[in-house]
């Protein structure tokens, strides 16, 4: 005889319709979607709305680029290694030229910012500074070159590098044309002065430390050749003798390795004097900045969208908001409480809730 079984808690306890109560159905969702289509229509429009009425409004924008190369160069690696550290950007040690990333940071350091915002620019046919143009009211003017130099690194200035072909590019935007050109030019003089006074600083240090060593070599060698004559003179049968003849070897080796070590120091001492007056520029300009020909494109149909999708989202959650605002309290306390509070809350204003 077969017991009859007891029924389980876990299943009897469950929903008819088979759905946790604290779980979320999504014909629920949806349901509540239909419910508050106005609320995200209306969400969607406002919002889409004020995306373009900002991209109409705002001020137009005048963009110019230019764009360059880096140039292999004859400097030795430190040279390179000088550049970097100065800005904490790592090239490597594998090659004598400097990588477009590398460019990409000296472009919005602040030791070529800071010399673009202390300079005079032509607009609309007034020479100004930038701080001046820009209207920037600080206490010092320290601080004042600082909101410049934030302005040109966030606003103003955008780099662009490609990595297979190695060119960077540089794109400024600004509300006048006359001095987005101006300010493509400063920079691209700003970064070749900075490349070549470091370049010759450098190989002014590498001259000073190799003609000290050229120096060294040269007693060294004087001494291995009076070591060689001396034994010249006192022993003109040596190679009868095998311990003299291999003496000379010796000497002999010696006064070759001198003057191996002698010769390359030479070389690199008068390539180091050629790299300390060498003016030529290290980057190959590929195109120069041009004057803007007119403002930019205000992206309507781009602002539009963004509004679109936001407006959406922003209406979706809203709707919830409401949902859960005007529904009928499912007595949850904590729930009722905040309505309770929230109904006060707008009473004090007129407001009542449906």
């Amino acid at each position: 005889m077969t017991g009859e079984q007891k029924p389980d808690p876990q299943r009897t306890s469950a929903p008819a319709g088979g759905i946790a109560d604290d779980e979320i159905s999504l014909w629920e969702v949806l349901a509540v979607l239909l419910r508050r289509r106005g609320v995200i229509v209306a969400s969607t429009f406002v919002v889409a709305a004020l995306a373009v009425t900002f991209a109409l409004l705002r001020a137009p924008s005048f963009s110019t680029s230019a764009s360059f190369q880096p140039q292999g160069t004859e400097a030795s690696q430190s040279q390179l290694l000088a550049l970097a550290s100065q800005f904490g950007v790592n090239v490597g040690a594998g090659g004598g030229e400097l990588s477009p990333a590398f460019y990409a940071e000296l472009l919005t350091s602040r030791e070529i910012l800071l010399r673009v915002a202390e300079s005079d620019f032509q607009v609309e046919g007034e020479t100004v500074r930038l701080v001046d143009l820009l209207e920037i009211e600080d206490d010092t003017e320290a601080l004042r070159l600082k909101q410049a130099i934030e302005w040109l690194r966030e606003s103003a200035i955008s780099v662009q590098t490609g990595r297979e072909t190695g060119i960077v590019t540089v794109e400024v935007a600004t509300d006048w044309p006359d001095l987005s050109f101006q300010i493509a030019e400063r920079v691209l003089h700003e970064v070749s002065r900075f490349n070549l006074e470091t370049r010759q600083s450098q190989a002014a240090t590498e001259r000073s430390f190799i003609e000290a060593r050229v120096d060294n070599a040269q007693r060294d060698l004087q001494e291995a050749e009076n070591e060689l004559q001396a034994f010249l003179q006192a022993n003109r049968q040596f190679q009868d003798s095998p311990e003299l003849a291999f003496q000379y070897e010796r000497l002999q080796r010696n006064v070759s390795l001198r003057q191996q070590v002698y010769t390359t120091l030479v070389q690199s001492f008068e390539q180091a004097r050629i790299a300390e007056v060498r003016d030529t520029p290290v980057m190959t300009v590929l195109q120069p900045p041009f004057m803007p020909p007119g403002p930019d494109e205000r992206r309507l149909k781009l602002f539009l969208a963004l509004g679109l999708v936001l407006g959406a989202m922003g209406g979706t959650v809203l709707a919830f908001v409401v949902e859960a605002f005007t529904r009928p309290g499912s007595g949850d306390p904590a729930r009722e409480d905040f309505q309770r509070s929230l109904d006060g809350f707008l009473a004090s204003f007129g407001i009542r809730r449906r």
